[in-house]
């Protein structure tokens, strides 16, 4: 389904919206059609022939579907037309098509349904924008970096309270040759990052009672090329979705470590950190919703009060200096 251009067509982005209910597609035809041009699907499989026929700068759609999952789309679309944004939509707690979406389909946002009337259009928009500037990544990261660059310096962040996790994720690493830094509070974690650069980061959801998402959704605003891991024994489909809207997270790690899987999606990580060394430009694909200043400002001062383990001890025992020197290394980071 097509329409006659309300704007200068070169400038209207080409959208593809999939769902097995009409209703819904006309709802999204209705919604998007003055701003774009809408070509509308009832079936994934459909939607597979139209990519193979169009060229669509964003493909949204539903999970739910019979045949052919959103998820299984979007992962298809990935290969077919990896220059299209995609985005998710669902109106289910979906718990593993939102983990699928992270490690399969690397959506640029999971929206839910009701869709809010007002932001789809805006998101969409800044999709399209992203569709027509930033440059794709190539479809496998470990293999598609110029072999004559020398492999970046960075190293490997680990965020993790249990000391077991930090000694299983060196075995896995243990013959790759891959730098790794140890943090077991958040304060160490803003330390390192503060002091040196880091390609990727591996951290757990929460790490000595913090909640560490929105250190990583404030480091992927502030340095989109770091690259982010989710290592966890919690599945909550709320806050994975946020990492996804938020953080950008390229991938979700269940606990307890598995060492083959680990080796794979670290150096995948690291193969995606450096294609966007190599071209920054992918990196603008990544972007990611602002964080409310008033969080960032709470993260701040929880850093100070508790001195990242959890309760006011650390930060007690180190006295003022301590403190101080944390939150000069949370500001410079941040930029605050």
């Amino acid at each position: 389904m097509n329409h006659a251009a309300q704007l200068d067509p070169s400038r209207r982005g080409k959208i593809l919206c999939v769902d097995d209910e009409p209703g819904i597609v006309r709802a999204l035809d209705w919604l998007l059609r003055r701003n774009f041009e809408v070509v509308t699907a009832t079936s994934g499989e459909a939607a597979v022939s139209l990519i193979q026929q169009h060229d669509f700068d964003v493909i949204i759609s539903d999970q739910r579907m019979p045949g052919m999952t959103g998820v299984e789309l979007l992962k298809t679309a990935k290969r077919l037309a990896p220059r299209a944004m995609r985005i998710l939509l669902t109106g289910y707690s979906d718990l593993q098509a939102v983990l699928a979406s992270v490690n399969e389909g690397e959506v640029f946002r999971f929206i839910n349904k009701p869709w809010n009337v007002d932001e789809l259009p805006v998101v969409v928009g800044q999709a399209v924008g992203l569709s027509r500037t930033a440059v794709p990544a190539p479809a496998d990261p470990e293999h598609s970096v110029d072999p004559e660059a020398p492999p970046p310096d960075e190293p490997v962040l680990l965020v993790d309270s249990d000391e077991k996790v930090h000694e299983a994720f060196a075995e896995a690493l243990a013959d790759q040759g891959v730098k790794i830094r140890h943090a077991s509070t958040l304060n160490e974690a803003v330390q390192i990052l503060d002091r040196e650069e880091v390609g990727v980061i591996v951290s757990d959801t929460r790490v000595g009672g913090f909640d560490v998402t929105r250190l990583i959704r404030m480091l992927k605003a502030r340095q989109p090329e770091i690259v982010s891991v989710v290592l966890s024994k919690e599945s909550d489909a709320e806050t994975i979705t946020t990492l996804i809207n938020q953080g950008q997270i390229y991938r979700y790690v269940p606990k307890p470590i598995r060492p083959g899987y680990m080796r794979l999606v670290v150096n995948s990580a690291l193969g995606k950190h450096r294609q966007m060394r190599q071209n920054p430009e992918i990196a603008q694909r990544h972007q990611v919703q602002q964080m409310a200043e008033s969080l960032a400002a709470s993260l701040e001062q929880e850093l100070a009060f508790a001195g990242g383990g959890g309760g006011p001890g650390p930060a007690a025992a180190g006295g003022g200096g301590f403190v101080r020197g944390i939150v000069s290394s949370f500001r410079r980071l941040f930029g605050r």
